[in-house]
């Protein structure tokens, strides 16, 4: 009899490396239209168009006018440009993929936000100023506990949950009274970990909501608000 576990273990590594594996294959630029914004994709940088967790974060998060926002691992710019077409004033977009660095400046310069955003290459807040905050921090978090092996795997990949340690960490010093973090995590990741590391951290949740899936075998999405303790 098949195991169900390791049948879904199969099915979920499957899809992660088909995708990454398709994604290798473009060796030119893309464009997608996500919320209404046409967005430029070079190689090597995970495209909107093969994930909704960005579409599930935006159905949740609550954007004040003229908020200040942390793209943190921006990706293609994705979150960050969407919150300032919600009506944010001001965004610091960062990533380690300096291929996803230069994909979220052309997208910034083709958007119109060069007054009010920038980008920076970084690991997690490392280029941040002494006392930078913000009132929206916006993570989309690698689900997968692997190794990654290049730039493009470190968008799926997060190994022994380094990262998102790091990301939840270091949190309480980048908000600002009253401020927000909303992380987008999936069943697909070690859920329970990940609420251990919120324990160790000086967060606490305000808010969880579950996306279940609309087609068999899809991912249940969860978007998590915290807040500074």
């Amino acid at each position: 009899m098949t195991d169900p576990v390791a049948a879904s273990a199969r099915r979920q590594t499957t899809d992660v490396d088909s995708m990454l594996a398709e994604l290798r294959l473009c060796e030119h630029p893309h464009d997608v239209e996500v919320n209404g914004m046409y967005l430029h994709i070079l190689p090597g940088v995970l495209s909107p168009r093969l994930s909704h967790g960005p579409d599930a974060l935006m159905s949740k998060w609550h954007i004040e006018p003229g908020a200040t926002v942390l793209d943190l691992g921006c990706g293609s710019g994705i979150l960050g440009l969407a919150a300032l077409h919600a009506g944010a004033g001001r965004l610091v977009a960062l990533d380690i993929n300096p291929q996803a660095v230069l994909t979220t400046k052309i997208n910034i310069e083709q958007l119109g936000y060069v007054e009010k955003a920038e980008v920076r290459h970084s690991d997690t807040y490392s280029a941040l100023q002494s006392g930078e905050k913000f009132d929206i921090i916006l993570f989309a978090a690698p689900y997968w506990n692997r190794k990654a092996n290049d730039d493009l795997d470190r968008s799926c990949f997060d190994q022994d949950y380094k990262v998102m340690a790091a990301a939840l960490g270091g949190a309480h010093l980048r908000l600002n009274t009253k401020a927000v973090m909303y992380v987008i995590f999936s069943d697909q990741g070690d859920v329970g970990r990940v609420l251990n590391l919120v324990d160790e951290s000086k967060l606490r949740v305000k808010d969880m909501h579950i996306f279940r899936p609309s087609i068999p075998g899809g991912h249940v999405r969860i978007v998590w608000e915290f807040t500074a303790r």
